[in-house]
């Protein structure tokens, strides 16, 4: 049977006019010595015109002013004693109050609309999660590779009922991602691919959402130097597994 996986979806909402109280939306960003691109993120995430959320920043470790930097933004900082991307998501997760839990990273430049558009088709009870897709800054020939690179993995995970979320642009249910252990695995926290694992796991308790055009923009610096090559391999291998795993399912049901 095929997982409950949507198309782009956008239902029409109030959003923007929010119950005052305990926040609806939780925001979460992740941060470890990130206090030269912080701030651009924050500045960002206080434009949006969805104004009413909670706004947690997780530092993770930082041995400069993060924190700091994140205080005076107003956000709720949360400091973890020891590093790794996936266990301070899953320390910002599980500190949310809110209904729904946005995730982003510190290097993301979200637009105006961007918060209000990826939490709309959480209207429908039966949404889990939601998330768009990336597009890469600054100039070089992998930031140039790695953007479509990305957006076709995507693509081609969606259409086989895999959905690849990115860590700086997806969202799910609060009562979801704990009813699924959130990021922690069998053997502890994944040192790679948190998000897509997550997203994974959420696929069996409801529909996932790819808003195909709403994209944020990020730093291209992951793709520095033999990095590059890590990052392609990534999403490329995933792609090239969900298709081969597509086919075997095809072949099955057909014998």
């Amino acid at each position: 049977m095929s997982p409950r996986v949507k198309g782009s979806h956008e239902p029409k909402s109030g959003l923007r006019d929010l119950p005052r109280g305990k926040a609806k939306i939780s925001v979460v960003v992740p941060a470890r010595n990130e206090e030269a691109m912080l701030p651009t993120c924050l500045a960002a995430l206080r434009k949006q015109l969805l104004k009413d959320f909670e706004l947690i920043v997780v530092d993770s470790a930082s041995s400069d002013h993060t924190g700091k930097v994140a205080r005076s933004f107003g956000a709720r900082v949360i400091h973890l004693e020891e590093p790794g991307v996936a266990r301070a998501r899953q320390a910002g997760f599980e500190a949310a109050q809110g209904e729904i839990i946005v995730s982003t990273d510190a290097d993301a430049i979200p637009s105006p609309g961007w918060l209000e558009r990826l939490i709309a088709p959480f209207q429908d009870p039966e949404v889990v999660g939601t998330f768009g897709t990336l597009q890469l800054t600054g100039k070089g020939v992998w930031a140039g590779l790695g953007q479509p690179l990305f957006t076709w993995s995507q693509g081609v995970n969606f259409h086989l009922g895999r959905p690849l979320f990115c860590g700086p642009n997806f969202a799910v249910s609060k009562a979801a991602f704990h009813a699924v252990g959130g990021f922690k695995e069998s053997n502890g926290y994944p040192k790679v691919a948190e998000d897509v694992r997550l997203a994974r796991k959420l696929k069996k308790r409801g529909k996932i959402v790819f808003l195909r055009d709403l994209k944020m923009f990020v730093s291209a610096r992951s793709l520095q130097g033999g990095r590059a090559l890590g990052y392609i391999g990534h999403h490329a291998g995933g792609s090239l597994k969900g298709v081969l795993a597509g086919w075997g399912e095809w072949l099955s049901s057909s014998w």
